[in-house]
């Protein structure tokens, strides 16, 4: 059986924050890189 309403996670961020180098997508991933890099240094203060 197939499920033809996959979508990719690229295509998943499209939709929701707009195209690679849109302004939302752009913040999109400052935000994340800012929150992944936050989680890291939590883990090394431990």
């Amino acid at each position: 059986m197939e499920n033809k309403n996959l979508k990719t996670f690229d295509q998943h961020l499209d939709e929701r924050y707009g195209k690679t180098g849109s302004v939302q997508r752009v913040e999109f991933e400052i935000k994340a890189k800012a929150f992944a890099i936050g989680e890291l240094i939590k883990e090394e203060r431990l």
